[in-house]
């Protein structure tokens, strides 16, 4: 199969965040559309992973993909500053430098587990967002209680400070992602890409960069947010869409019980998909961005 390659950005950038750490930014699709998708990622991950599916949007739209501190090509900042009020701070930096930066246009905030619960955060204190798109958000159950919550992000926590940071080529990482049912649904380009911009090449080998403590950290903090997630959902002054993983299948991040207020808002999720959905399925996830899109007049 023909490997993945990140198309090279038609526009590059940096936000400072409040604290001064750069935020990388960078600009790709149709710079002549009047609407703009505005992408992040993951726990972990990195803007650049997504391009199977932010691919599929850049005929129709301007799309611009940036890396949350400590993650992807952005600066990682010191670690006890590293905390979700800090990433929604630096939401708010990147979309004003952003508009600054590339002119002023209706912006959709289309964006993934960790991203998405911070764009909730910013769009209910600033809303900026013409309508947001969020995929497999980590909402709360509602039999969820809070020490439920609590080893969950221990878990997760644990899983992200054991993980093995260096490697000696992008492959070997692909190569372990391959055996991991977690990863099963991903194209074999898709986890190549994956593992090449998770890494980078230092003197040592190729090492993770986002550094297992700062992941971890971030689960740390990430699962205390998810309680204030249902209230949000229902009080935001723009079109919401929120596209979960299969709440049946192993690796969907939280199921939702009480879908009342998903409905509210709009709410599908993708049979048989995981956390990963727009990895694993990169056409269907754009073809329902797409169809919201165009619902709420956003093309």
């Amino acid at each position: 199969m023909k490997p993945w390659v990140v198309p090279r950005p038609l526009g590059v950038t940096w936000a400072a965040a409040p604290d001064g750490v750069r935020l990388s930014v960078r600009q790709h699709g149709s710079l002549d559309s009047t609407h703009r998708l505005l992408l992040s990622h993951g726990c972990g991950l990195a803007a650049d992973m997504y391009a199977p599916f932010w691919s599929e949007l850049a005929d129709g739209y301007e799309i611009v993909v940036y890396d949350m501190r400590s993650h992807g090509h952005s600066s990682p900042g010191a670690l006890e500053t590293l905390n979700v009020p800090t990433l929604v701070a630096d939401s708010r930096a990147v979309f004003s430098a952003v508009q600054a930066e590339f002119g002023s246009k209706p912006t959709i905030g289309v964006f993934h587990s960790l991203s998405a619960i911070v764009a909730l955060l910013h769009a209910a204190e600033w809303p900026d967002f013409a309508g947001l798109v969020l995929f497999d958000p980590p909402v709360q159950p509602t039999d969820g209680s809070p020490a439920d919550l609590e080893g969950v992000a221990q878990r997760f926590m644990r899983t992200a400070e054991g993980r093995r940071d260096t490697f000696e080529h992008p492959s070997h990482l692909a190569q372990g992602l391959a055996r991991s049912p977690m990863f099963r649904l991903m194209a074999e380009p898709v986890l190549q890409l994956f593992a090449e911009a998770a890494l980078t090449e230092g003197s040592d080998g190729w090492r993770l960069l986002c550094p297992p403590a700062h992941e971890a950290q971030l689960f740390g903090w990430l699962f205390g947010f998810t309680m204030q997630i249902p209230s949000l959902l229902g009080s935001l002054p723009m079109p919401v869409k929120v596209i979960g993983a299969d709440p049946a299948v192993q690796f969907s991040f939280l199921p939702t019980v009480d879908m009342s207020d998903l409905i509210a808002v709009g709410y599908d999720f993708v049979p048989d998909h995981t956390h990963f959905l727009q990895l694993e399925n990169p056409e269907l996830t754009a073809a329902m961005t797409v169809e919201f899109l165009d619902a709420h007049g956003l093309a």
